[in-house]
């Protein structure tokens, strides 16, 4: 039965990633284009299907029923708090996540925006015309539901498949730890750098109130997990479920092509997912093989093997057609974005130090006693030292989201020094190591992230107490509750009190004020591309 379980499991995960991506080349390209890709696409998956993970020793069985039921319902609530379906507060990136699900429900595929009246020439060309260009995948399921239900219906969906999501990031969280505790799901869910140290810090001992957002303190951002989840759903919750599953694939044979159909659901975290893949690529690949006197010859003759090798192993009909198929057709849709271009960097200061101290070194310095001979421990270091230098677009996005598959992988190499079983410890020197010793290895890695709980502890609270303002039963006990705190005079109560007093008008759940990103160009240039002169538009798209 958990052998059963394992392969179905599977197949609802390549389903889960896969089906965004069909759904595009069939809808958005046209017919020239649209059949080939859609062939070469569906007997890539055939064999990506065929490549399923090893069987193991462990498995969930009816003994685990209860961590199950337990794991479900408490992701269940986090989601729903998270705003996703609409039944909670919505931070305020809900403005335009829903004006793209509304242009996605309610215009045609593409979306094709016209500015005439708003834009000049020399913006968006002669056409004064745009299309969405955005990563877009994890909309397109909910946005089908909603052209044939409505609204409301697309919402509800993107709950569910949101909430599927997750689970199945948790069953390969408990398969790559070869156990299956509800902790495992609590730390997934607050998991966080110690960005609470940072802000007494610089604020000198202000204590921060309780639906504050502090991630900001250094002017950079390594976003807790939940803090993803709230703000950038789309570009998080496939991209963790990649992480895991390339982890637990038996080799590269479809690798690429899994890759491949990350870009379109977010370039930042498929670019911070490279060097995991390229890992993946050349795992238990040793450079020099004993067993020749290879060793003794040229350093670059032995890379050069080793390197060629490995793409050799790659070579199949699922990365090269399928793969370079994909990432062709979404990399030309994507360039065009108007915000795509603007680059920058960021220099090292005394911010950037202690943020890359307390968001993420804290964490790395002490795993490096349990995981320093694992290479995606290192990946991981090497990653979150380089990222706060660059920048891209206008804000510090590149930091935030690029960050997002190594943090995730901290976040699982936390989880394997507390609860991984030691056949998956990866190489660690776990076996030398007096139980002593691996004893308060644990104990910091429980201080770090209960100093850590601080940020996603806000984010929900935050969303909790917007939401039952917002529902007619609860508003009333809400505004009383904060009239209580307020008086109280007590440092970190009391504020939040008056936030309550002061939100009491407070009567709606979903930000979407915006409705379409047609209304205005200004505020819609990090979401779309002039067709003047689009290589998609003009070779690709369908043309309605």
């Amino acid at each position: 039965m958990g052998h059963r379980l394992d392969r179905i499991i599977y197949i609802i995960t390549i389903i889960y990633i896969a089906l965004p991506i069909y759904m595009f080349l069939a809808t958005w390209l046209n017919m020239p284009a649209a059949i080939p890709a859609c062939i070469l696409f569906l007997i890539s998956f055939l064999f990506f299907f065929r490549n399923k993970p090893k069987e193991i020793e462990w498995h969930l069985t009816r003994k685990h029923l209860t961590t199950v039921l337990a794991s479900v319902l408490i992701l269940a609530i986090w989601l729903y708090f998270s705003g996703l379906g609409g039944f909670s507060f919505q931070n305020s990136d809900y403005q335009y996540r829903n004006a793209i699900l509304h242009d996605l429900i309610n215009k045609s595929w593409p979306v094709i925006y016209d500015y005439s009246a708003q834009a000049g020439q020399s913006i968006l060309g002669s056409s004064n015309q745009a299309m969405l260009t955005y990563y877009i995948a994890y909309w397109l399921p909910a946005a089908a539901v909603g052209k044939m239900f409505g609204w409301l219906a697309a919402n509800f969906f993107l709950y569910m498949w949101s909430l599927t999501g997750v689970m199945l990031i948790v069953y390969y969280l408990f398969r790559t730890l070869r156990n299956a505790r509800v902790w495992s799901v609590l730390i997934m869910i607050f998991f966080s750098g110690a960005d609470i140290i940072g802000y007494l810090i610089v604020t000198h001992g202000k204590l921060p109130g309780l639906i504050q957002h502090i991630e900001w303190w250094s002017g950079l951002q390594y976003s807790s997990n939940t803090t993803l989840l709230y703000w950038v759903f789309n570009q998080t919750i496939v991209m963790w479920l990649a992480i895991l599953l390339i982890m637990n694939l038996p080799n590269s044979r479809s690798l690429f092509f899994l890759y491949a159909m990350l870009l379109l659901h977010g370039p930042f975290p498929f670019l911070g997912l490279l060097p995991f893949v390229l890992w993946k690529a050349y795992e238990g690949y040793p450079l020099v093989d004993n067993r020749t006197a290879e060793k003794h010859s040229n350093p670059l003759s032995i890379f050069a093997k080793w390197f060629f090798a490995g793409v050799k192993r790659a070579v199949t009909f699922e990365n090269i057609f399928g793969g370079i198929s994909v990432l062709l057709i979404s990399y030309f849709y994507l360039s065009n974005n108007v915000s795509g271009g603007k680059t920058g960097t960021n220099s090292f200061d005394a911010s950037m130090f202690l943020f890359i101290v307390f968001d993420a070194g804290l964490f790395l310095i002490i795993l490096a006693l349990d995981h320093a001979k694992s290479p995606l421990y290192w990946l991981c270091v090497i990653s979150l030292l380089v990222i706060p230098f660059f920048q891209i677009g206008v804000g510090q996005d590149f930091c935030m989201r690029v960050s997002i598959p190594a943090l995730f992988v901290i976040q699982i190499l936390v989880q394997k020094s507390l609860f991984g079983k030691p056949d998956i410890q990866e190489k660690t020197p776990e076996d030398g190591k007096p139980l002593r010793s691996r004893k308060y290895i644990r104990i910091v890695l429980a201080g770090l992230l209960v100093i850590g709980m601080t940020v996603p502890l806000q984010e929900i609270t935050r969303s909790v107490t917007y939401s039952l303002l917002a529902y007619p039963l609860t508003h009333k006990l809400m505004v009383n509750i904060g009239s209580g705190l307020a008086d109280s005079n007590l440092p970190v109560l009391a504020p939040y009190g008056k936030n309550l007093e002061a939100q009491g008008w407070v009567g709606f759940l979903q930000s979407d004020s915006i409705g379409t990103l047609g209304n205005n160009f200004n505020t819609s240039g990090n979401f779309i591309g002039p067709i003047h002169d689009n290589l998609f538009y003009i070779y690709l798209a369908r043309h309605q």
